[in-house]
């Protein structure tokens, strides 16, 4: 990461730099604002098409569906069109859960 920053740094001219190392020296209250927003935007991209058909989701739609999963120190989002796609999801996240129990389960024979 620190090489991108870095790299960031690169492409601010002189008047930046001076405006960045200010908000810094005052707090970092815009650099701190900036950052939230961004974030945000982040986070709302999983909004945007169905993780399951790519369909573009309009956002007002009552049908739409969002599934929140994964260990708390990594939560994972996925947006959904309908029920079908949200379905579909299920049933191969399931499938991924049980599958691997199923091949450790055959690999356990002998070797000799």
């Amino acid at each position: 990461m620190s090489r991108r920053f870095e790299e960031v740094m690169d492409i601010l001219d002189y008047n930046e730099l001076m405006r960045f190392k200010s908000d810094l020296d005052s707090g970092a209250i815009t650099l701190k604002r900036l950052l939230e927003e961004k974030i945000k935007r982040k986070l709302k991209e999983h909004e945007k098409i169905c993780a399951t058909c790519s369909n573009s989701l309009n956002f007002y739609r009552t049908s739409n569906y969002t599934l929140v999963f994964g260990p708390d120190d990594f939560k994972k989002k996925a947006s959904f069109c309908g029920l079908d796609c949200l379905e579909y999801f299920i049933i191969k996240l399931k499938d991924m859960k049980t599958k691997p129990k199923e091949d450790n389960v055959s690999n356990t024979g002998s070797y000799f």
